[in-house]
This record gives structure tokens, sequence and C-alpha cells, in this order.
């Protein structure tokens, strides 16, 4: 069965809450973004940007959420030193960077070493992103438990 076709029964509802950070500095995407992640069942905070972010996390010395939704832009670079600040005070946290850009090899091995769990091509869909949140929450997929093994 593809696990695309299950979205259509909406059998993936996050049946815990899982809180989530939505890092987006476009104020109409990210609100629409955090409506269709809370139908799934997550609990969606929002920030404006990495350095907020950066100084929230500096500022409780933890980080709250399980899952960071970070969307970027090919220039950022702000999205590394934030993923290594997250990975100081959390192995556990997921971390998704979104973005309309392709990216080269070099710079999501940068990701990849900063801590970022998985870069996500946009547009994606509400439903085929609930997909990939889902599959991390239920073990099937994390790539950090991987490295952090080898």
């Amino acid at each position: 069965m593809d696990k695309f076709s299950r979205c259509r029964h909406n059998s993936l509802r996050n049946h815990e809450v899982t809180k989530l950070l939505l890092i987006n500095s476009d104020y109409e995407p990210a609100m629409i973004l955090k409506k269709g992640l809370e139908k799934y069942g997550f609990e969606v905070y929002c920030c404006a940007n990495v350095l907020t972010a950066i100084q929230d996390i500096e500022k409780t010395r933890r980080v709250n959420y399980e899952m960071i939704l970070c969307d970027i832009q090919k220039c950022d670079t702000e999205y590394l030193l934030f993923a290594k600040q997250v990975r100081e005070f959390s192995h556990t946290v997921k971390i998704f960077l979104l973005s309309p850009c392709e990216f080269e090899d070099v710079v999501i091995r940068n990701a990849i070493m900063a801590g970022v769990n998985e870069i996500i091509k946009k547009p994606i869909s509400e439903e085929k992103l609930n997909i990939i949140l889902q599959d991390y929450i239920d073990g099937i997929k994390n790539p950090l438990d991987s490295a952090l093994k080898l």
C-alpha cells in the first residue's frame, strides 16, 4: 500500500500532542501551515526568525519542543548556528528545514553535520508534510540516531 494513500483516510492524525516550533518570517504562509499542522494534532508555536529562536533557547537553556520546522532561503546560514545550538541542549528534538531551493551536496552535508534531520523541498502539501513528521514520531526515519551510532 502506498503510504500517501493513508492520508485520505485521516488516519495519520498525531495521537500524542507533539510540540512543534515553526520558524517562518512570512506571516501568512506561517499561519496557513500552523493551522494545517494543528489539524493533525500538533501543538504549534511560531517564531519569526532563527535569531529570536536562538535567544529563546539561550534564555531558557533548554529546548521545549519535540520538533522544529524552519523555513529558510538559499542564502540563509543562521540555521546552521541554530541547529548546533539546539543540539547543545537536545539530541532528540527533530529539526527540519523547509526550502523552495535546491541545495548542493556540501550544503546538505553541513546541515546534517549541524544536526538537521531532514531538508524538505517546498512546495509540499499539509498531508505529505504530516506523513514526513509522523514517520519521525513513529521512529520510522531518524537519520540523527543512525549518525550518532557511527
